[in-house]
């Protein structure tokens, strides 16, 4: 693969987004782009690298971005003579779906939030932690956590991908700083989970209405299945139970929502 394209892919990749990947597999006659050639189309229709030029190249870009909405792979065979290419013959592409990733933000990397960094990865998750605190930091993979203040959120810092939030810092003060930033800001959350008790959501609530902020459908709290966890281990599994739960859709017994 073409140095470029790679880069372009694995940034992609490594950022979260989704892309098409289309691949010259097979040529015949006079086709404009040899087998292996490859082109990367992001959703925003930016191409990097070429399948050939002309109106292959235009035609796949169009396909490409209908397979983004699809979210389904596919194999075309393009016949150059009724794209408009007097060259004839024929070319065969595979546009390969690369999906968004889905990323989890934990805000707090103590000992629960180290539990659930080592979880979330084997169910497809992309972890970042995010702290104040440059102690934890050895704990965590270096492209993985981001240390900044909690007052002053690096929102822009953040992925554009499906965001999924669990907030767990070790300050009350701290959980709603962050959940108030969340929920303010410009970041579109699939997931909100904040870890404490019924009496703390009621009065993160109050707080809330005094910033004439409201909770959203997707806010989770007190966090978690309703598993009877205890140690930062099991905890880590109700939340991931429940996230999967919200990902799917499926009514779970949750140990608590906003209510």
């Amino acid at each position: 693969m073409n140095v470029n394209v790679q880069d372009a892919l694995n940034k992609a990749l490594a950022a979260g987004q989704p892309c098409v990947l289309a691949t010259v597999v097979a040529v015949a006659g006079a086709a404009p782009g040899k087998v292996s050639f490859k082109m990367l189309v992001m959703p925003d229709g930016k191409t990097i690298g070429t399948v050939g030029g002309g109106s292959l190249e235009a035609a796949a870009i169009r396909d490409a971005l209908l397979i983004l909405k699809s979210g389904q792979s596919a194999l075309k065979t393009y016949d150059l003579e009724q794209i408009g290419m007097c060259c004839g013959g024929s070319a065969t592409l595979f546009f390969d779906y690369y999906p968004a990733a889905c990323t989890l933000l934990i805000f707090g990397g103590g000992h629960c939030g180290q539990a659930l960094y080592k979880m979330a990865p084997s169910v497809g998750f992309r972890v970042l932690v995010y702290d104040n605190r440059p102690e934890l930091q050895p704990q965590f993979s270096s492209s993985d956590f981001m240390l900044g203040d909690f007052d002053q959120l690096l929102l822009d810092n953040f992925p554009d991908a499906k965001l999924y939030a669990v907030i767990m810092t070790y300050n009350h003060q701290y959980d709603y700083t962050v959940l108030r930033q969340l929920l303010s800001g410009t970041k579109t959350f699939e997931y909100i989970g904040l870890i404490g008790s019924a009496h703390k959501v009621r009065e993160i609530r109050q707080q809330l209405s005094s910033d004439n902020l409201t909770l959203p459908p997707n806010f989770y709290s007190p966090i978690g299945l309703n598993i009877g966890a205890q140690t930062p281990a099991e905890i880590a599994v109700a939340i991931l139970g429940e996230i999967i739960a919200v990902i799917h859709n499926v009514k779970a017994d949750f140990l608590g929502r906003q209510s």
